[in-house]
C-alpha cells in the first residue's frame, strides 16, 4: 500500500479488500471489486425496470461513441459547449427517451441526429425513389444568422442496421441554391431514416436535424 502522507495518516492504495484514497484533506475507503466476481445485485438480479434502464443507458452510450467516430466528434461537442454542458450528457438528454427497453431506437421521428444554433431552412422536402434523392427548401431570412454558403448534410440510419449512424454519399447543395441532392447505398438497406441538417462553410456551426423516412430503389 502506498502512503501519501505518513505523518498525517493520509493513505492511498489497496490493503486486502479495501482501497484507500484521498480527496483534499479527507481519506475515504471503498471495497475492492474483484474482477469477474459478481456483485450482490448481479447475483440477486435487478428488477425488470432497472434492467430496462440499464440496457437503454448502455445503448445510448454506445450509439453516441459510434456517432463520434462514424459521423463527427464535433457536432454535439459544439452544441453542448454553447450551453455549458458536456457533449455526451446533452446527447443523452435529447435522445434517451427515443430508445426502447431492449436498447433499440423506437422513436426515429423525434430522434435528434444533430443539434446546434444554425437555423434550418423552411419547407424542407425530399423527392426521388433513390438511390439518388433531391432536396428542396425555402429561405426567406436575411443573411445575418445564416449564410448562402451553408452546406447541406444528410445523416442516415438504415432500417436494417439502425445502430450505426452514417452520412450520405454524394451530398451536394448550399443554402443559397435552394436545392441539393444526395445518394444512399441500396446494398446496405432498402429503407432508411434520413436526417437533414446544415453546417457552415468552416464546419464550426451546425443545425438541428429534420427527419424523413425514405425507400431506396436499386438502379
Amino acid at each position: 500500500m502506498k502512503v501519501k502522507d505518513f505523518i498525517n495518516g493520509l493513505f492511498q492504495g489497496r490493503h486486502n479488500n479495501l482501497i484507500f484514497y484521498t480527496r483534499g484533506d479527507e481519506t475515504y475507503v471503498r471495497r475492492y471489486a474483484i474482477p469477474g466476481k459478481k456483485r450482490k445485485w448481479e447475483i440477486e438480479g435487478r428488477s425488470p425496470k432497472q434492467r430496462a434502464v440499464a440496457i437503454r443507458f448502455k445503448a445510448v452510450q454506445v450509439f453516441y461513441m459510434t456517432f463520434a467516430k462514424q459521423v463527427s466528434p464535433e457536432i454535439w461537442r459544439i452544441a453542448a459547449k454553447a450551453k455549458g454542458r458536456y457533449a455526451s450528457n446533452m446527447f443523452f438528454s435529447k435522445n434517451f427517451h427515443c430508445f426502447g427497453d431492449e436498447g433499440e431506437i423506437v422513436d426515429f421521428e423525434n430522434f435528434k441526429f444533430t443539434a446546434g444554433a444554425l437555423p434550418l431552412p423552411w419547407n424542407l422536402e425530399i423527392t426521388g425513389e433513390g438511390p439518388l434523392f433531391k432536396v428542396t427548401w425555402q429561405e426567406e431570412r436575411t443573411w445575418k444568422t445564416v449564410a448562402e454558403t451553408d452546406r447541406l448534410q444528410i445523416g442516415v440510419l438504415y432500417d436494417n442496421d439502425p445502430r450505426i449512424p452514417r452520412v450520405a454519399i454524394q451530398v451536394k447543395g448550399r443554402r443559397g441554391e435552394l436545392h441539393g441532392e444526395f445518394a444512399l447505398d441500396s446494398s446496405i438497406g432498402k429503407k432508411a431514416h434520413v436526417y437533414i441538417f446544415f453546417r457552415d462553410e468552416t464546419g464550426t456551426k451546425f443545425s438541428a436535424s429534420q427527419h424523413v423516412h425514405v425507400e431506396i430503389n436499386s438502379l
